[in-house]
């Protein structure tokens, strides 16, 4: 998993670079891909087409069958991955439940119902969304996850050595409204 997440940064890393060396944040334009429907993240609810109440076979039928599947014992996870289309999917190992849907850089085309898209910075987000938020740093990973109780989380880079992509979100996520925990503990 902290390898997969590393390699997500990495490849957020090089393939905004161009975008990102421009000197204000409303110049970022993160590489489109295809929108599934609108493109928009309800929190608790969808991101685009995609809901949290359908079943795999459902998300699968919509996304293709392009995609890669991984097992996290140790997380208890098994994670679906549409590489192409910038998507996750996380389902409980035990119950094959649902946990998580997001999206990752550099898949700009999604966005939040406050405007808050894939390569924000951080601080628009939390302006945007509230302060009403649980928080976990993963050190080793250099990533920050921020999950609202309202079923809305961030993945956002934590490296200051790294000041193109510090503070920005790669990965915006949804799941049911409540309190989850993160599948490993920092």
């Amino acid at each position: 998993m902290r390898v997969r997440v590393l390699w997500i940064v990495v490849l957020l890393v090089l393939s905004t670079l161009p975008a990102l060396a421009a000197p204000e944040e409303s110049s970022v334009e993160p590489t489109p891909n295809p929108v599934i429907a609108d493109g928009l993240i309800v929190a608790g609810q969808r991101i685009g087409a995609v809901r949290l109440a359908m079943t795999l076979e459902q998300i699968i039928h919509l996304l293709g069958r392009g995609y890669k599947v991984e097992e996290f014992k140790t997380e208890k996870i098994i994670l679906y991955e549409w590489r192409s289309q910038g998507f996750w999917v996380s389902l409980d190992v035990g119950t094959k439940a649902g946990r998580v849907i997001s999206v990752f850089a550099p898949n700009g085309a999604y966005h939040t119902d406050k405007g808050v898209a894939l390569l924000s910075l951080w601080p628009k987000a939390e302006a945007a969304h509230g302060k009403d938020y649980k928080r976990w740093e993963f050190r080793e990973e250099k990533t920050i996850l921020i999950r609202y109780p309202v079923g809305l989380q961030f993945g956002v880079v934590n490296d200051p050595s790294q000041g193109l992509i510090h503070s920005r979100i790669f990965q915006i996520g949804i799941f049911k409204p409540g309190d989850l925990p993160p599948a490993r503990q920092p």
